[in-house]
């Protein structure tokens, strides 16, 4: 009998005994995770300065047990000793979260204001948000994508004691990935930008008026993702035959619609070189904003007049529009067969 009380007493302890050892497991599972976070961090340090990208904080906390990977950096800073001229971009405070289970993907979130200097220099750029995310996979040796959002999105130019606003968004957000069905030796990348509520107060036709947007693209010819300045990576772009191809562009202002698609690179001069369709529709009240709607009306009629001349009938939404060729020539910009201009070289 007391052999059997004994043995019943065991059962008992039992689940406790498998919850210890459990708990025991998953902290030194935890651990180990976590290292690998921290190797990984510092691997894309380590590779971002060779890459012309200093990152700095003030002070850097870890922590998330037991089910995340937490890095909180104060004061974060960036030294991009690349640019043309260098650059310093500083923020209060950066937060990176990575699941336990899946470490090599990291969802960050940053605290503004952000401020953009050269180095030894007062700050010249300012931007400050509500929120502002990002999320990056393949953090070392190999990035595979990266996505930023921001809400509430200001910058500013500082310019004296007072600084000025120089564009806007309630929304923001792009992302940019190595296209999966590219080589490894030529990778392509995807891009996907969108923003509403964009205002550029310096501009006319955008002062008070929201814009809305969006676009995909592919880009190709970038075979090296090492910073370089931008005379020198453009070369390189041209030279190894890369190309921009907008598969998607949608821009609207109140009832005014502008689509378009097509591909540009660059011309053995560095000149712009390409062909797009655009496709408008409420393209008239664009052109009063353009002419004036209390002068100008002969210049309005003349305006309109020609856009509906040179463009063919199309649709946009089920809505009346016009279409149009949009080519660049080695720099010449032609509206259908109505030169409008030359572009200069890039570099």
């Amino acid at each position: 009998m007391e052999a059997t009380a004994r043995a019943r007493r065991r059962w008992l302890f039992l689940p406790f005994a498998v919850l210890v050892v459990i708990a025991a497991a998953w902290s030194v599972f935890w651990v180990m995770a976590a290292r690998r976070a921290d190797a990984v961090i510092t691997a894309w340090l380590q590779d971002e300065a060779r890459r012309g990208r200093i990152h700095g904080c003030g002070s850097r906390t870890s922590g998330g047990y037991p089910f995340r990977i937490e890095v909180r950096c104060t004061d974060p800073s960036v030294q991009l000793t690349t640019a043309q001229p260098p650059r310093v971009l500083k923020a209060k405070e950066l937060r990176g979260v990575a699941q336990v289970y899946d470490p090599g993907l990291i969802i960050a979130e940053i605290r503004g204001p952000l401020a953009v200097s050269e180095p030894g220099q007062p700050t010249a750029w300012q931007a400050d948000w509500r929120l502002a995310q990002a999320s990056l996979r393949g953090v070392a040796g190999r990035p595979e994508r990266l996505s930023v959002v921001f809400d509430g999105l200001s910058l500013e130019r500082v310019d004296g004691e007072r600084p000025e606003t120089w564009a806007a968004a309630n929304h923001l957000e792009f992302h940019l990935r190595r296209n999966p069905a590219a080589p490894s030796d030529k990778p392509r990348l995807d891009f996907a930008a969108q923003m509403t509520g964009a205002t550029v107060p310096g501009a006319p036709l955008l002062r008070g008026k929201p814009l809305d947007g969006e676009v995909t693209a592919l880009v190709s010819g970038l075979n090296d993702l090492t910073p370089k300045p931008v005379p020198m990576r453009l070369k390189e772009w041209q030279a190894a035959g890369g190309r921009l191809e907008v598969t998607r562009l949608r821009l609207q202002q109140g009832d005014a619609v502008a689509v378009a698609a097509g591909d540009v690179g660059l011309s053995a001069a560095g000149r712009p070189d390409g062909a797009f369709t655009v496709r408008m529709a409420g393209f008239d009240r664009l052109v009063q904003e353009l002419a004036g709607s209390q002068q100008g009306g002969g210049l309005q009629l003349g305006l309109m007049a020609g856009l509906a001349f040179l463009g063919q009938p199309t649709e946009i939404d089920g809505r009346r529009a016009i279409a149009m060729a949009l080519r660049v020539k080695d720099g010449a910009v032609f509206l259908g067969p109505l030169p409008l201009g030359r572009l200069e070289p890039l570099y």
